[in-house]
């Protein structure tokens, strides 16, 4: 990355050019007893978004709730080009514009894994909402004491309307995004896995020293 910039500084093209960097969402590295991607926690749904250019101001960030799929409208208002159709996202340019904008109040998580390992989840500002469909299970954290999801709330009779209307907006968003996934089973699976006497064995992709960690002998 620093060789491409340090070449566009020094190219005739810098101040017409539009850097972005973004990336796939996050990797638990043993978070939650996790490894990858195959889950709906704070440490695999956030994804790197940085934009620097002409009409972008320096050193600037926000807390507003995002997309990827917002760099298509952003990128078309920056450049000039009319978009044929409506899209899903939203121009980012207001966020640089006034550091107190939102383009939305929630942002709408889902896992459509292989086989039955699937999960949605629905966040605001303040909690969290995530549902295992497969195993009619529900969690709901309040991020503003508990950023890590370390104390699941779903069993207190006193956040029920939390999860009532976080559950509601999930449906809600559901519908805007034509995802039709049910939020529960009539004959749910087991939540508890037995894996003892199974063999594990890590992919090649796995830093040593998870491998020292969770697959030792």
């Amino acid at each position: 990355m620093g060789r491409i910039l340090t070449a566009l500084i020094a190219s005739p093209h810098a101040d017409r050019t539009l850097v972005v960097y973004a990336a796939d969402h996050g990797l638990a590295l043993g978070s939650h007893g996790l490894l990858g991607k195959q889950n709906l926690y704070e440490h695999s749904v956030r994804s790197p978004m940085i934009l620097t250019g002409p009409g972008i101001p320096k050193g600037i960030s926000t807390h507003a709730f995002t997309y990827l799929l917002d760099l298509v409208p952003t990128l078309a208002e920056l450049t000039g080009v009319r978009m044929p159709h409506e899209l899903d996202g939203h121009s980012l340019r207001p966020l640089w514009q006034d550091t107190t904008a939102s383009l939305r109040d929630t942002v709408f998580l889902a896992y459509a894994g292989p086989g039955k390992a699937k999960m949605r989840a629905i966040r605001d500002e303040r909690f969290k909402l995530i549902i295992y469909p497969q195993i009619n299970h529900r969690q709901l954290f309040d991020l503003s004491g508990d950023p890590h999801e370390t104390r699941d709330l779903a069993a207190n009779p006193q956040q029920r309307p939390n999860i009532d209307r976080m559950t509601s907006v999930l449906r809600r968003s559901q519908r805007d995004y034509g995802d039709t996934q049910a939020l529960e089973v009539s004959e749910p699976a087991s939540k508890g896995i037995n894996l003892s006497g199974r063999r594990r064995t890590p992919d090649r992709w796995q830093p040593q020293w998870i491998v020292q960690k969770y697959f030792r002998p």
